[in-house]
């Protein structure tokens, strides 16, 4: 198994892993990090003479090997060195080291001369890689047999004189669920349409309203403490951001997790910046909006909702069912049965209503009826209107 180790310096100490390190041997005063990276103008078909002064920190005598590289992106897009079996079309092909195999005593600094040469075809603008240290005799992992190459490099900039363009252009911007688990993912993929490389300041604005959490400020647990912010506090808002750089004609994805909240609408937009020629360029994503809307809570409030009109309604029938009801002198012949069926109710509620313990009437007995009820003639009644009938004249 080989392992790469890469060290990038932005300060003025020599770049170093294992005690074995180094940095540029004739650094500019007047140009901004030169002191730790190779950096140059050069023109087409130009070449310039520098050197590389190399360090043994360790004390041990150390063999180490150098060869240029090209850059790659990382997956982030940042500045990375490809491997030493690579092929090299551009920094990694331009620079020539005048030694690649040194040996250095504990505390010995050796200066290596190299030749940089920029081909007349080399297109405008930025190019970068780097010259690699690294040990000549790889080291072991105890007890696993697999090997590690640790190795530095030094940055390598040469930007082409011409017309230099600086531009990005926003490829994808999607905000996701992510599945089993309660966050969301934010995409931004982005290209650089540039000759050079470009440091955007990026920053993924969240707005809305909502509530990314119940409880906030109250306590529940070892004495009861309700603070009144977590039923009138809501979502304020807030900003994702990350420095990048991007490479030359580099395509790149990045990545943000946002904890999912407890409810609301939210409004996502990413705001790239960047400076071209003094002045500020930015890239504005579209608006992505996203609804959270809690189902299993909104299933609970439904049920209690749906439990409490009913609870209301029982109530309603029970306490207020029987108003309106008059008396009623129960006569000869009534039944329950009969005067509940005439009433448009049931038998059972007529003697709950009266309180009734068997649904036997009697003559005389006063009960409550429904307004709706009519009494059928009584058999006197009966009678008497049949014989009035026969008595009539023709």
């Amino acid at each position: 198994m080989l392992i790469a180790v890469f060290f990038f310096p932005l300060s003025l100490l020599a770049l170093s892993s294992g005690g074995v390190g180094g940095y540029p041997a004739n650094p500019d005063p007047h140009v901004q990090y030169s002191d730790s990276w190779f950096i140059y103008h050069l023109d087409l078909g130009e070449s310039q003479q520098d050197a590389i002064a190399v360090v043994n920190n360790s004390d041990e005598t150390q063999t180490v090997k150098l060869y240029p590289v090209d850059s790659v992106p990382s997956n982030q897009g940042n500045f990375a060195l490809e491997a030493e079996a690579d092929p090299r079309d551009d920094i990694g092909a331009w620079i020539s080291l005048s030694e690649t195999l040194v040996t250095l005593k504990p505390g010995e600094i050796k200066t290596i001369p190299f030749t940089i040469t920029i081909p007349k075809d080399a297109d405008v603008g930025e190019h970068s890689g780097g010259i690699v240290i690294q040990k000549a005799q790889a080291g072991t992992v105890e007890g696993t047999g697999a090997s590690i190459v640790t190795r530095v490099g030094i940055r390598v900039y040469e930007t082409v004189p011409g017309e230099i363009i600086r531009e990005l252009e926003l490829k994808d911007f999607r905000v996701e669920r992510i599945p089993n688990e309660p966050n969301y993912q934010i995409t931004l993929i982005v290209e650089n349409k540039s000759n050079v490389s470009l440091k955007p300041q990026t920053k993924v604005v969240i707005e809305g309203w909502g509530k990314d959490k119940y409880i906030k400020y109250s306590r529940l647990r070892g004495g009861v403490i309700i603070d009144l912010r977590d039923l009138t506090e809501f979502y304020k808002g807030q900003s994702l951001s990350k420095d990048w750089q991007l490479l030359r004609g580099q395509k790149v994805t990045t990545h943000w997790e946002w904890e999912e909240p407890q409810f609301g609408r939210f409004r996502f937009q990413a705001k790239l910046t960047y400076e071209d020629q003094g002045e500020k360029k930015t890239v504005l994503t579209p608006e992505i909006v996203v609804w959270v809307i809690p189902w299993a809570e909104l299933g609970i409030i439904f049920g209690i909702i749906i439990l409490i009109v009913v609870s209301w309604l029982l109530l309603l029938r029970l306490f207020f069912g029987n108003r309106g009801w008059k008396k009623y002198t129960v006569r000869k012949g009534d039944q329950l049965v009969a005067i509940a069926k005439a009433s448009g109710v049931s038998w059972g509620k007529l003697s709950r209503v009266n309180k009734l313990n068997e649904p036997l009437l009697k003559e005389g007995q006063e009960i409550l009826v429904p307004p709706t009820f009519r009494p059928s003639l009584e058999a006197s009644e009966i009678k008497i209107n049949a014989k009035s009938k026969k008595l009539k004249p023709k």
